[in-house]
């Protein structure tokens, strides 16, 4: 994983609120008014920190894939960025958007058809599919050698779902950091989170491994209001360019180094149109 990602720290689930500028922003950008913006001049970001490599603090600055493509927006729109974060629950139920609290949701979420019904997605960013971590002397080989092992997952998030059907003995956990610290100090047996988790906590933590992964064919996307957004549409044409020249190859081998490959959404398979 990218550097960052080893030196994030598993403590602290919930920041309340973190704002940053981006770089060249400018009050009276150009089209301002046509964005609808929540506050004109800014890019305002739902996202739920620490969810790496995606979003993440470091030294009071916020990081992460999806940072670097909410400045890279911010920047083609010639606005400032303020990011806002959210429990991740309140960003997954619509409610943050709902309510204008902000403008876009990158929180590494994953579409699903409920997701569908209450926001509208921007095309795919990265697969993340699922998977199943333990500590490597936890003696399990797959899935099946769970049992009534107490099996940790994050709170309305796929891994959850993909749990509750396979009849585990599932623990809640409101975010990923307290599902991560609970896997190292063996509260739980294991955790099935989403293959960017499992590899972050691999980095943090040598004595746990990747026991299983699951093809659950998910994609990650931005989200808007159902109603659309001029700000959703910017966002599809940057990811289209970056695609074209090479940065969206670059930025996902940055930010996910041996699983990149794994992770990228070729062009043909990232629309959601």
């Amino acid at each position: 994983m990218h550097r960052g990602v080893r030196r994030l720290s598993a403590g602290g689930a919930i920041v309340p609120l973190l704002a940053l500028a981006a770089c060249g922003g400018s009050d009276d950008a150009a089209g301002d008014d046509e964005l609808g913006l929540v506050t004109p001049g800014m890019l305002t970001v739902c996202t739920t920190m620490p969810a790496p490599p995606f979003e993440f603090e470091e030294d009071g600055e916020a990081k992460g894939l999806e940072i670097d493509l909410a400045r890279d927006l911010a920047e083609r729109l010639e606005v400032d960025v303020d990011f806002i974060n959210s429990p991740f629950e309140s960003i997954q139920s619509a409610a943050a958007l709902e309510t204008n609290q902000c403008d876009i949701a990158l929180a590494a979420m994953t579409v699903t058809e409920e997701r569908e019904s209450k926001m509208l997605f921007s095309d795919s960013i990265v697969y993340d599919n699922l998977a199943l971590m333990a500590k490597e002397d936890a003696g399990f080989e797959s899935i099946d050698d769970l049992g009534d092992a107490r099996v940790g997952v994050q709170d309305a998030t796929t891994s959850s779902d993909f749990a509750a059907e396979q009849g585990l003995n599932t623990v809640q956990f409101e975010a990923s950091a307290l599902l991560q610290q609970s896997v190292q100090s063996e509260q739980i047996d294991a955790g099935i989170a989403n293959i960017s988790l499992v590899l972050a906590v691999m980095q943090a933590d040598e004595s746990v491994e990747m026991v299983e992964s699951f093809d659950t064919d998910e994609h990650l996307a931005a989200a808007v209001r159902l109603e659309g957004s001029p700000v959703l549409d910017e966002f599809n044409a940057m990811l289209s360019e970056m695609r074209e020249d090479g940065s969206y190859d670059a930025l996902v081998e940055e930010w996910f180094e041996d699983a990149a490959e794994a992770a990228k959404v070729p062009a043909e398979e990232a629309s959601r149109s």
